[in-house]
């Protein structure tokens, strides 16, 4: 088995794991140590996590624990976002206007019927944004302006 194989199933393993911890949770949160190792995420363990996160529950995993830990990552990351931040983790957005290119590959007309949640979102003008895991599980950094927040 490739070394890159072994690693993603030791990522899956351990965010299965931390899954079924929150599950045990009273309050469905992260403990403080656990918070703690989450909030200063860059954008691309950002993606990572919450890429192996989707996969998982895309493809039938235990969907219930690990959407719980999607939304308690999101919420350790809202609270790190800057201030000034258009959208924040946790946010439900669609896209507008032109397609972004992180994403062309991908059925225009499809992208324009689901919406995504914002991941990450940092200092600059850029955000990512995760498809409905249902939908499938994309991640893609895509400009701030090119999504709206979903009434709602």
């Amino acid at each position: 088995m490739a070394e890159a194989d072994v690693a993603a199933g030791v990522i899956d393993r351990l965010l299965s794991a931390l899954a079924a911890q929150l599950a045990l949770s009273d309050e469905q949160a992260l403990s403080g140590g656990a918070a703690e190792a989450l909030a200063d995420l860059s954008r691309a363990e950002a993606e990572h996590i919450f890429g192996h996160a989707g996969h998982l529950v895309h493809y039938g995993a235990d969907t219930e624990p690990l959407e719980s830990l999607i939304h308690a990552i999101s919420a350790v990351l809202r609270t790190e976002a800057p201030a000034d931040a258009p959208f924040k983790p946790g946010d439900e957005v669609r896209l507008v206007g032109a397609l972004p290119e992180a994403l062309s590959e991908y059925d225009e007309t499809w992208l324009r019927q689901i919406s995504f949640t914002v991941r990450y979102a940092g200092r600059g003008p850029m955000i990512d944004v995760q498809s409905d895991l249902t939908e499938d599980y994309v991640v893609a950094t895509v400009p701030a302006a090119a999504v709206e927040r979903v009434p709602g």
